[in-house]
This record gives C-alpha cells, structure tokens and sequence, in this order.
C-alpha cells in the first residue's frame, strides 16, 4: 500500500500546473530527511512482513467461485481495535487496505527484533492475522493467499456482479467498482492511462497445448450477458472530454489476439504478494542490503512462483511480476520507444552502495535516465554520486496522484512529496529513509515475492529473507552481478518451471576478503580447499578458479540455494546440508545460501528448539528449490491437468 492521502484528487490534466512543483518539493524534502539522519547510527535491526489475502465466496451447488467484494467493510471493523487502542499502546496485527475490494493487508503490530526467537513467532502471526479475517466471513466466504484470482476478467467474477466500461479504467473485463473507494486508488488509475494516453496493455504468453485456440477476441463474446447480470455503478468519477480518445467497443468489434490480454490494473495491482522490510544499522548498511538484495529479488521470484493462470488461461510464465509492471505503466509512446526504459513497476536500474567491490562502470551498466534537476540540486547539496543518481532516477516520473489540499506542504515537516514519487516506484527492492521525527532508521523493502498458500510457506520465505540478510552483513557476501544481468535473472525468473528448469547468473565466488567469513569449509572448481574462519583475515578466493574472481556462472536455483558440489562428489540428501546421518559432499564449487544460514545459525548458538523450528523452515526451501517440492505455480499447472 502506497501513501494514503486525504482530500479531493485531482484529474490528471489538472496536475499540470503542480507536477514540476511537487517534484521539486520532493527532493527538498528528500534533502531535509537526509541531512537529518545520514549520521544515525547503531540502530538495530527491525523487521516486518505484508501478507496480502484475498475474499473468495464460493458457490457450491454451481460450482463456481467469484471475488468477494467486501474487503473495505472487513477492513473497517478489523481495524476498530486499533482505534480503540490508547496512544502508545499496541495491538497485534494492523490492517490496511489495498488496491482492489477484495483485497486486505496484515502486518505484525509491533515490528519483529533481532533477536533469532522472534523468528519464530512470524509464522503464529499470520496464522493470527488469517483467523480473525476468517471470524468476519461470510458461510460461503474463504480467505485466500494466491497471487492471482484465475478468472478475474472472465464473465461474472464478482459477487455482487458488476459491470465494466466504466470511465476511471474503462475495461473491456473488469468494474471501476472492485477499486478501492479511498480516492488514491481510482484517480491513479485513471491518472496512469491518461498520461499515458492509451489503456495500459497488458501481454502475457499463453501456455500452447492441442486445446489452446489460436486466437481470442478482444471484446468478450459474453459482453452483453455479463452487462445484463450487473448491477448499476457506484462509481461516482465522472468522465472528462480527454476519455473520448480511448477504444471503444465498436472500434474493437472482431480484433483477435493470440496471447492472454489484460486491459487494467487491477489485473497487476490486485495481485497479493509477501514483502519484507528490513531496518539497518545506518545509511551505509541499508544501501548495500539494497544492492544484495536486489540480485536475489529474481531468485526469491522464481521460488515463490504462485500464477500460472491469468484471466481463465494457463500462461507460458509462473510469476505475477511482469502483469504487475503492464498494469501501471504510464510511460507515454514516445517514452516507452526509448526514452524512458522501464515502466516504474519494474527491477531496479542501478546500485546504489559506496562499498569498493561496487564498480559502477562495470555493474551499473544499464542506461539510467535521470531528472537532471534533481541531480543537479542533489549533488550540489552534497549527495553522493551514486544516490543521487538513484533518487533522481525516481524522479524523471511525475507525480500521478494530486490532492488539491496537499500542494503547499512545509516542507521541513513532512516528506509527503517525496513519498508521493517514491511510493509510486514499485521496483524490486525499495530504499527508505526514515521518516520525519520518528525513531525508525534506514530500511529496505524487498518487494518480489509471490505470496503463497499457507502460513508456513509465507513465514519460510521471510524468515528466509531476514536470515539471508544476516549472513550478507556477517560474512560481507558480495553477491554483485551487472545490473543487466539481473534484469536477464527477471526475465527468466518468469519462465515455465523456472524454480527447477532455469539457470541465473550468479556470481562463482561471493565471499568477502575480510574478517567475516563462512564457518564451513568448501572446495572450489580448482580443487583448492578453503577453511573460512570468524577471526583470521586471509584470502577466500583461489586465483587458481578463474582468471576473473569476479566472474559469474550460470546456476539453478538448488545450487543457488543449496550449493553446488564439485563434479563426483557424493552428495548429502538431506535437505540444505541438514543434520540427517548421510555422507557429506567432498566439496563444493559453490557454498549455496541455506549452508551458510544454517552455519550462522550454528555459530551464534542458538537455542535447540528455535534452531529446529528454522532449519524446518529452510529445509522446506531446500526442498523446494531442489524440485522435491512443488511451487504453487507448478502444483496448479498439475492440478489444472
């Protein structure tokens, strides 16, 4: 959920005489943030989680399941404790809303500490959060975590039915009505189409088998039933002379399409995924987590895949990503030509750390458009390079959400300009600085994952991000590969089967020349055996691997996360390097992530029981990331056949 904002929106033409205004606000407010804080230090890490649920209401007798549109009404009495609670006090879980009417967001009241116990505590809590969603349901109602409802877009999917065409998304497949009603959500809407000057254009592949048609009409050919069955619009945006320039059903009458087509956002912004928010020591810290984590925000992508259908069809793709970055993509015709590369749903465009190992020339090698007057104002005011490239890269969007009362803001109270473009950059990773007079620090969101079925898979995958983290910052991991090599790992992420099929680059040796280091032992390519230790400095690199040490190699997820052993090793078959009494692998060319979890684990001593309730946890991913264990993506495909 983005910056929720009071007031009377604005239309997008009427924007114009504020736009450069409010840009040029945000990096004032950037800058006043900065120079207050970018000495903090010492703070400690805090963490949370965002799980996304969904309202399913089922029809037994005809067999049919459609989009329950009472979320806001949910929301409105799960919030009342809150509410209710003295200033100071706390409650166990917030509730927030979404994009669409379906849709509610929990987070854990309180942030999560460092401490390894409150690991597992996450997994009690979203079982918390998902019991008293279901207390306020409907007989026919269920709850649901999943990326994507399967046929939002196909016929009646809404209980009530509703129709679309309406004037804030003007849908061939989906009702202005499932939009939240909180005005942020249907004037960004139609504030992203109008800039752009078309409907966003949503394009995914279709999974081809000997029943897949060769082509679909873009006008549905039940149009005229579902607008029969509809009732009458609540929406109350009236449309504007500007709406005339956009298809219309005539226009539309017999065009086909051979791939799955999806005209709106709440096909992207109505998806639920799982993000975790990470607090660091300072500044410093919180920019190089951006960095690493923004390499594995492909690889935890793959792992969570959850949507292998869209819109009533199997897709050629298992991830909800690429849906999401369509369905906001305001970047006009010209700028989608060239002149602005990605839409601003997408991965990141650049690094950002001031460690030595970030060669800029060599990693941020992906063009980066900036506002070169914010750079310019940045820089002069004494930002680095590298952020300053970052925040004015954020800055070359405009703002697409304008309330008439939140124009002249001071300034030195709050960042609502800045939060206005930061928040609506949903890249992969997100940097945040803390905000105006609290006692949050600098932070990382990491934002790529699919949100999965259960409680458990959820709470595996944050604990896995949180643990992942730890090890970054205690061993010094230098996970770098080029940034178009990550955005190449995006792309593959959304393949077919990616979790067990594909292969991402990573690099061959992550390790630090530096204090830290693994706490077991590996072999690499060469044959040279290492013995990284917690205290002695020496060199974990063999110049014997490979004339480049920083070279990468093309890896699969299993050998990503649980290693991979040297050709002719024997291989130990319990999942992620665990305890189980089975032959241990001669060596390994590449150490994988959960060994190095489960040695930190094992090294900072923890508890006997809090240790095997993790390392459950990461044996699940072990598990998964081998092919023992389905993805919801793959277990869908299965069941579907």
């Amino acid at each position: 959920m983005g910056l929720l904002t009071e007031g009377k929106p604005l239309d997008w033409p009427d924007t114009g005489p504020y736009r450069e205004k409010i840009k040029r606000d945000g990096i004032t407010q950037f800058l006043m943030i900065y120079e207050a804080t970018k000495g903090r230090v010492g703070d400690v890490l805090k963490w949370g989680d965002e799980v996304e649920y969904m309202i399913v209401a089922r029809d037994d007798v005809n067999k049919t399941a459609r989009l329950s549109l009472r979320a806001p009404e949910v929301i409105r009495i799960l919030q009342q404790d809150e509410h209710a609670t003295p200033e100071g006090s706390t409650v166990e879980v917030l509730w927030r809303p979404e994009y669409a009417n379906w849709m509610v967001e929990g987070t854990p009241g309180v942030p999560y500490r460092y401490y390894t116990a409150d690991l597992v505590l996450v997994e009690q809590n979203m079982a918390l959060r998902r019991r008293e969603i279901e207390k306020l349901m409907d007989p026919e109602e269920l709850v649901l975590s999943i990326p994507a409802f399967p046929r939002l877009g196909c016929g009646v999917h809404t209980k009530p039915p509703l129709a679309p065409l309406g004037c804030v998304s003007r849908s061939l497949y989906v009702s202005d009505d499932v939009i939240n009603p909180h005005p942020r959500f249907p004037n960004l809407t139609r504030s992203i189409r109008m800039r752009r000057g078309s409907k966003v254009d949503i394009r995914l592949p279709m999974f081809q088998d000997e029943k897949t048609p060769s082509a679909v009409p873009l006008v549905p050919d039940d149009l005229d039933e579902v607008l029969a069955a509809a009732q009458p619009s609540s929406c109350n945006v009236e449309p504007c002379e500007a709406d005339a320039a956009f298809d219309t059903i005539e226009s539309l009458a017999g065009a086909e399409t051979d791939d799955v087509y999806m005209d709106c956002m709440a096909f992207g912004m109505g998806a639920c995924c799982l993000q975790v928010t990470l607090q660091a020591r300072d500044i410093h810290e919180s920019r190089m987590l951006y960095d690493q984590l923004a390499v594995l925000a492909p690889i935890f992508l793959a792992l969570s895949a959850g949507t292998p259908i869209q819109k009533g069809y199997l897709l050629d793709t298992d991830v909800r990503w690429n849906t999401i970055a369509a369905s906001v993509d305001d970047r006009t015709e010209d700028e989608r030509a060239g002149k602005i590369s990605k839409s601003r749903y997408d991965s990141i465009s650049c690094y950002i750390s001031e460690q030595a190992e970030m060669n800029p020339h060599l990693l941020n090698d992906i063009p980066v458009e900036l506002s070169a007057e914010a750079y310019q104002r940045l820089t002069a005011a004494g930002v680095d390079d590298r952020l300053a490239r970052h925040i004015a890269h954020l800055f070359v969007r405009d703002p697409v959400s304008v309330f008439d009362e939140h124009i002249d803001l001071d300034n030195t109270q709050t960042t609502d300009h800045f939060e206005n473009i930061q928040s609506t950059n949903w890249n992969t990773v997100r940097f945040k600085p803390p905000p105006f007079g609290s006692n949050i620090g600098w932070r990382v969101e990491f934002r790529s994952m699919d949100i999965q079925l259960t409680d458990f898979e959820n709470a595996a995958l944050a604990i896995l991000t949180v643990l992942t983290s730890r090890v970054i910052v205690a061993y010094r991991l230098n996970l770098y590969v080029p940034m178009s090599k990550v955005d190449a790992n995006m792309e593959t992420a959304h393949e077919r089967g990616a979790v067990t099929e594909a292969k991402f680059f990573f690099r061959r040796n992550i390790f630090h020349d530096a204090n830290l280091q693994p706490p077991d032992s590996f072999v690499c390519d060469c044959g040279h055996i290492h013995h990284p230790k917690f205290s002695a400095q020496f060199d974990i690199a063999c110049n014997e691997c490979s004339s480049d040490p920083g070279g990468l190699e093309l890896l699969t997820l299993d050998e990503i996360l649980n290693g991979k052993p040297l050709e002719g090793s024997r291989v130990d078959e319990s999942a992620g390097g665990g305890e189980a009494d089975v032959e241990e692998p001669t060596g390994f060319a590449f150490p994988g992530l959960i060994p190095l979890i489960k040695a930190y684990l094992q090294a900072i001593e923890v508890q006997a029981e809090t240790k095997r309730k993790l390392f459950t946890y990461l044996d699940f991913i072990s598990a998964r990331a081998s092919g023992k264990l389905l993805t919801l993506a793959a277990w869908t495909r299965k069941f579907v056949e």
